[in-house]
């Protein structure tokens, strides 16, 4: 026993440092100026271990990798990394892509012409997370020096490390895109899949956080809600004649009445048709990796939607007639009692759904990103399909009473004048999606188009148009567009911005030198959310006094060239959309909680800048608030039995902590008392403690009736910000809650070896303790006999 209590804390502190050895080389022995070499970096993997591979066959994994701090006089190129093994372990139901035993990871080196003499040192962050069969230890930030000497010209620069180089020459390279995941299963992240975050002050994704939070039938109703909303934007105008047209040619009784029966069931076919259409389109987007959210908003789309915008306002000035094909028309006419026009009814209404698919608005291109981001069909099929039952909904209305149409007055010329405001309505959204990428022209296409829009309404239409009422309003409407012209006519006041400097890796370096926090802007020419920022929220005065204390940086990220600077930004700080602010501190580190994707009003982003003193950067802890620390009794494998003698001399209280949800508020853990409550000390990193999830899962199901609970700590340093997107991915049907190292110490848990799992009696004692993969029929058999106590 006291041997055991002698080791347990050498036991518990197992990190990747401790099985993963770094060791720097150059390849000569001096550096001359001009002249060029190479540097290698020898990583030296404890047997029965790996660590993950450049790209990792998980998004979830740690990848390896090496940064070099920049060094005055040289340039150093990216690294190259060995070409990984794949293999398969008993936590993993698919080959892994893996790095094992002694590797080298080399880059090439540069020396400028004016090279400064003396001693140096070239110093590399080496990122690795290490695993084993059963565990996986937390990741690790391997610090390593390389000394290199600068000389002049004339001095003699002799080859060194020969060995260490010959090795590293003959290891297979890795010639894998970091932009693409090993077999396939990575999404594709080079710079056109940028999707652009709209914001509407809130971060990341909106819709997907209501989904998070809300249940699947709330969900589906605000889903059917939003539908109906949709019906406000303009490329449903054109539907509406085409509908009622459509409707009063096939829903004709016998004797010339509106047949309603028949009318309403070729409605709902139509309705149906569209779901279908849209049905479609989330399954699509399910498979294809979140493909569409970044598609629909780059440049050459925005240009198709501007083009397809072009088109339909075009058959609103009556250059042509959008309507189905003839042949189709007259196959859905061939007889208004056969099943003929059921089916021209579902085909017209998967054709209505196409055309309304482009311009319903920044809620489906969102609704398209979290559908795709969970790779779920079934998911995206069930939301997709009722988000067009809400689009249609209008539509079953107004055709199962269409055929009363018949019976109205004539609506005469003013209904083909409102087709044609419609059509005006139309250019100007394709205006509107060219903007971004107008640049300084922008001011005058639109003073331009509304001046000319002006001119056609009170000068053309309204003198034509019957009867005068109408020709006032449009004349109203004329003098609205005159306005418009005359405001982007009119000189704008520029106003000051953040001082922002183009972003460098040397930029950062030098903030750090100087202990100041960094905050860097990425944007894109063609994002609209990005202007919005530039000119409405870094214009406030107050953010920009408070923005003064930071360095501030602009990352432009409108290129697709993984290899520049702005390239392995993105790729360093994992920025999947425009705009994106990332906050550093002074070392370097990310404030995780405080990253915005998307707009924020001034208001809100001054408060976001106040709170930088005080958040935790990501590889701060944020304590818990728990009991006193209590000793190890024993560390036997596997089991742990501990004893505590304040009760009844055999077994130790569990810590009296109040654990962090993930979704916020407190978890007091005496509050399940007279339960067997399983904790599983977890990370999102952690292979194996994933694998653990549906035996979890099916636990919690087959004995929570019975007086079992468990709860799940996830040990991750960035907290709740890792863990939600992870679970929509993974779900859990127990608690989640955050935890730090001090709270994993109390359960005597060290988070480098997870998974840790702890079983709790009844009366809030610990029983067992099981490190590693543990199978199902020992949990079960332990969870019975503390049940039946």
């Amino acid at each position: 026993m006291v041997i055991a209590l002698s080791l347990a804390p050498l036991v518990f502190a197992q990190s990747s440092s401790a099985v993963v050895k770094a060791q720097g080389y150059v390849s000569t022995d001096a550096v001359k100026p001009a002249s060029q070499f190479k540097i290698a970096i020898a990583l030296d993997v404890a047997s029965g271990y790996h660590i993950n591979a450049r790209v990792p066959t998980e998004d979830f994994l740690i990848a390896t990798s090496v940064k070099f701090e920049p060094v005055a006089g040289l340039k150093i190129s990216d690294a190259k990394y060995p070409k990984p093994q794949f293999k398969k372990f008993e936590f993993s139901d698919k080959e892994l892509a893996v790095l094992e035993g002694k590797i080298y990871i080399v880059a090439n080196v540069e020396a400028e012409k004016d090279l400064p003499l003396g001693a140096k040192i070239i110093q590399a962050t080496v990122t690795v997370q290490s695993c084993n069969d059963k565990q996986c230890l937390a990741p690790a930030n391997l610090k390593v020096e390389i000394p290199v000497n600068f000389v002049a010209a004339a001095q003699t620069a002799k080859p060194a490390n020969a060995e260490v180089f010959a090795q590293a020459a003959a290891q297979p390279l890795d010639d894998t895109p970091v932009v693409a995941a090993m077999n396939g299963d990575k999404k594709n992240d080079s710079a056109a899949s940028l999707a652009q975050f709209k914001g509407n002050d809130q971060s990341q994704n909106a819709i997907a956080d209501k989904i998070a939070a809300s249940g699947l039938l709330v969900t589906l109703v605000g889903i059917f809600f939003a539908g109906l909303a949709l019906n406000l934007t303009p490329c449903v105008y054109p539907i509406i004649p085409i509908t009622i047209s459509f409707f009063i040619n096939q829903g004709g009784g016998s004797q010339g009445k509106p047949n309603l029966k028949r009318t309403f069931a070729m409605a709902s076919l139509y309705v149906l048709g569209m779901a279908l259409t849209y049905s479609v389109l989330g399954v699509i987007a399910s498979l294809s990796g979140g493909l569409f959210g970044g598609a629909l908003q780059s440049p050459y789309v925005l240009i198709g939607l501007a083009l397809l915008m072009v088109a339909l306002s075009l058959s609103m000035f009556g250059v042509y007639e959008f309507k189905v094909p003839e042949s189709l028309n007259r196959f859905a006419n061939n007889s208004t009692q056969s099943t003929s026009g059921m089916l021209g009814a579902l085909v017209m209404g998967l054709t209505m759904g196409i055309v309304a698919a482009p311009c319903i608005g920044p809620f489906v291109v969102a609704l398209l990103v979290e559908v795709g981001r969970r790779g779920d069909p079934v998911f995206g099929f069930l939301l997709f399909f009722v988000l067009a039952l809400g689009l249609g909904f209008p539509f079953l209305i107004l055709g199962t009473f269409s055929g009363s149409i018949k019976a109205m007055p004539r609506s005469g010329l003013w209904m083909v004048t409102v087709r044609k405001v419609f059509g005006l309505v139309l250019i100007g959204m394709a205006l509107y999606f060219l903007n971004p990428l107008m640049g300084n022209w922008s001011k005058y296409v639109f003073v331009a188009f509304f001046a000319l829009a002006a001119l056609y309404l009170i000068f053309y239409e309204a003198g034509k148009t019957k009867p005068d009422t109408f020709a006032w309003i449009l004349r109203a409407i004329g003098v609205g567009a005159a306005a418009l012209a005359i405001f982007f006519a009119l000189p704008k006041k520029v106003e000051e911005t953040i001082k922002w400097q183009p972003y460098s890796e040397q930029a950062v370096a030098d903030a750090q030198k100087q202990g100041k926090g960094v905050i860097i802007d990425s944007y894109a020419t063609w994002c609209i959310p990005c202007k919005e920022l530039d000119e409405l929220t870094f214009t406030d005065a107050n953010v920009k006094q408070e923005a003064m204390k930071f360095v501030t940086l602009k990352l432009d990220l409108t290129s697709d060239d993984p290899n520049t600077e702005a390239g392995r930004a993105r790729q360093q700080f994992k920025i999947k959309g425009v705009p994106t602010i990332v906050f550093l501190d002074a070392k370097g580190n990310e404030f995780s909680a405080l990253r915005l994707e998307g707009f924020e009003k001034p208001d809100k982003f001054l408060a976001r800048l106040k709170s930088l003193g005080s958040a935790p950067a990501a590889t701060d802890i944020a304590k818990n608030s728990g009991g006193e620390k209590t000793p190890a009794t024993d560390a036997a494998p596997g089991t742990i039995a501990v004893s505590n003698g304040d009760i009844g001399g055999t077994f130790e209280a569990a810590p009296n902590v109040a654990l962090n949800l993930v979704e916020g508020g407190k978890l007091e853990l005496s509050s399940l008392q007279g339960k067997v409550v399983l904790i599983d000390f977890w990370a999102t990193w952690c292979v194996p403690c994933i694998s653990e999830i549906p035996m979890f899962n099916d636990l919690t199901k087959q004995y929570k009736e019975q007086g079992f609970d468990m709860v799940a700590v996830s040990l991750d340093e960035e907290g709740a910000a890792k863990v939600k997107p992870f679970l929509k991915q993974h779900p859990m049907n127990y608690t989640q809650t955050v935890g730090d190292q001090s709270l994993a110490e109390l359960f005597k848990v060290n988070d480098s070896a997870l998974p840790v799992a702890v079983l709790i009696d009844k009366q809030g004692r610990v029983r067992f303790t099981h490190k590693g993969i543990t199978e199902r029929a020992v949990f079960e058999a332990q969870i019975k006999q503390l049940l039946g106590e």
